[in-house]
């Protein structure tokens, strides 16, 4: 029997994966309705709008250093994929659209399409997704750190593509990472253990109420 069981344990598969879980917002207002759910896609959209204020530039460098990425962590950590999708795509086609929601009030066709930090803006709706996918799979409460430090990455995937793409006469030749990369990793380190913080606070008091 005991040898069995042994046995049994060995052939089980390993999965990083969960099961499918409910979103944080989900767990914090159980009784949701489609106005509560719509109200949280908008306050979300505000929050990532105010946070791309909070901006400084370093020397020689277009793109500024803004609290954007933590408000767009916050977005999946919380509200999930699903909603946090609508609310990260809403926030693109707003500023697209020609609300001042970009950082330095920046808006509409050219500066998301013709400017630097369009890939940025692309990659925040990926972030979005895989960090509410992942706190969606059982990366949440204690390991709420591993779906941020993998959202913080792939904003970086579309951003460097975007300005390897298109010549915007920056960065220069040869210096793509060590000027649209490397600069920003300190302050993204600290945004998204900020996020994992909260995040996994939000999860163990969304777990007493239950």
């Amino acid at each position: 029997m005991q040898q069995s069981a042994v046995t049994t344990r060995r052939t089980e598969p390993f999965t990083l994966l969960g099961p499918a879980e409910l979103s944080l917002f989900d767990r914090l207002v159980p009784s949701a309705t489609a106005w509560h759910k719509s109200s949280a896609v908008v306050l979300g959209i505000i929050l990532v709008s105010l946070l791309a204020q909070a901006r400084f530039f370093l020397p020689d460098n277009p793109v500024p250093i803004t609290l954007q990425g933590f408000g767009v962590l916050m977005l999946g950590g919380i509200l999930g994929w699903r909603l946090g999708l609508v609310s990260a795509i809403g926030y693109y086609f707003g500023g697209l659209a020609g609300l001042p929601v970009f950082a330095n009030g920046g808006e509409g066709w050219d500066y998301v399409i013709h400017g630097v930090t369009g890939g940025y803006l692309l990659g925040f709706i990926l972030a979005v997704g895989g960090v509410g996918y992942l706190s969606q799979r059982g990366w949440n409460r204690g390991r709420s750190l591993w779906p941020m430090l993998i959202g913080s990455l792939l904003i970086y995937v579309p951003a460097l593509i975007w300005l390897s793409v298109f010549d915007f006469s920056w960065p220069a030749e040869g210096k793509l990472f060590s000027a649209a990369l490397y600069p920003f990793l300190p302050g993204d380190i600290l945004k998204l253990m900020a996020a994992a913080a909260l995040t996994g606070g939000l999860w163990r008091l969304a777990d007493r109420r239950r």
